[in-house]
């Protein structure tokens, strides 16, 4: 893995969550759904997301140990993937089947398509390959084999015996603060029906 590739700039390193929570808030502020069954399936979609974030949250000790077990056994960085899938989520919840580009909804939800796409490649693809190499440093072999065996983000060939919840620690979920993440779904679901029914 090349310098490049692993380099993650200062900038981007201090303000990655505050460009997402910018992200957050222009999306809430622009968003409109109009089809309540797609505002259904999104914020299902998101709802996973979330739930693989609380998950994640309860076996990571950050750069304390490897981990490997609970939702670290199906990919090894199930919190970006979960913040991606809750993202893709509230963004779904807000896309229509219509192809009339001149109608400002559908502009407004490619745009936070694209703009996804440009945080994931610029951002968070970029701290995952960081993320990779430091742990790769510390941990050395042990982790050049958890990498070999377990996927970096979509999860391969999924069975019921992989999902684990016995390594879920309450106390380690409460020290991570994964619950601000559920507070901010439920306040986008509050929103976004508002903004669909009145």
């Amino acid at each position: 893995m090349s310098q490049k590739q692993t380099l993650l700039s200062p900038w981007r390193e201090r303000y990655r969550v505050r460009i997402g929570f910018i992200f957050a808030l222009l999306f809430l502020w622009r968003t409109q759904p109009r089809n309540l069954v797609l505002l259904v399936l999104g914020l299902l979609i998101a709802l996973l997301g979330i739930l693989i974030r609380q998950w994640a949250a309860g076996c990571v000790k950050k750069m304390d140990e490897l981990a490997q077990e609970g939702a670290y056994a199906l990919v090894r960085h199930p919190l970006y993937l979960g913040s991606f899938l809750a993202a893709s989520g509230f963004i779904f919840s807000s896309s229509s089947f219509s192809f009339a580009l001149s109608k400002p909804y559908l502009d407004r939800t490619l745009f936070f398509w694209c703009f996804l796409w440009i945080l994931v490649d610029s951002i968070y693809l970029p701290k995952i390959l960081k993320e990779e190499a430091d742990l790769h440093l510390k941990f050395n072999n042990a982790y050049t084999e958890y990498a070999e065996r377990v996927p970096r983000f979509f999860p391969m060939k999924l069975k019921w015996s992989d999902f684990n919840f016995n390594t879920f620690n309450w106390a380690l979920w409460k020290k991570n603060k994964e619950f601000y993440s559920l507070i901010g779904y439920l306040i986008f679901c509050v929103i976004l029906f508002s903004r669909y029914f009145f």
